[in-house]
């Protein structure tokens, strides 16, 4: 049986591309890891609504350096095409393998362990999710602890980092080229 840590990241990629694709297609192009994935998705759910707290800490994971992960040890990302609270980027099957940080109901705010700051929550579509300086946090399906699969997928899906003016190690676009304008002077004062 094939599973997602075997499928390429390229291939997964375009399965993530499926927020826009219909379930499914989804499921055609991964076979049947896709039917695996949505069943420990479900999985997940039901071990959300029974887990007792949320708490997120920082963690070294290789190359990227401090990240947010879950109490599992599960990388924690962002999406920048959410703009919450009117627009949410990713739901329905998306939520497959993207799944929500989201508190049991019996927790009001996440627990920010050492080296976490900026956690909060916000009411999304499963529920009150965990946000990192006001980003809805999820996992990657095809992760598993000390992983980071999903970091830069799409160019829409990045790890939380520990300060928010560096959110994650995806490399940045080059800073564009400086060009300098003129203006002619006129004779009426620069007006």
């Amino acid at each position: 049986m094939r599973t997602w840590q075997h499928v390429p990241a390229r291939r997964l990629a375009s399965l993530v591309g499926a927020a826009s694709m219909s379930f499914a297609a989804l499921t055609s192009l991964a076979g049947p890891a896709s039917a695996t994935l949505h069943r420990q998705s479900r999985a997940g759910d039901s071990q959300a609504a029974t887990q007792s707290k949320v708490e997120v800490k920082a963690a070294k994971l290789g190359k990227y350096g401090n990240v947010l992960v879950d109490e599992k040890g599960l990388a924690l990302y962002y999406n920048t095409a959410n703009k919450p609270p009117k627009h949410w980027a990713c739901t329905g099957k998306c939520l497959t393998l993207w799944p929500p940080l989201v508190l049991p109901k019996a927790q009001k705010a996440p627990v920010a362990l050492k080296g976490v700051s900026g956690l909060g929550a916000i009411k999304g579509p499963s529920g009150m999710q965990v946000t990192w300086h006001g980003k809805p946090l999820y996992t990657f399906a095809a992760d598993k602890a000390d992983q980071a699969k999903g970091e830069g997928v799409l160019g829409i899906w990045f790890l939380a980092g520990t300060s928010p003016t560096k959110p994650s190690i995806a490399k940045k676009a080059p800073p564009a080229k400086k060009t300098t304008t003129t203006t002619a002077k006129s004779s009426y004062g620069g007006y």
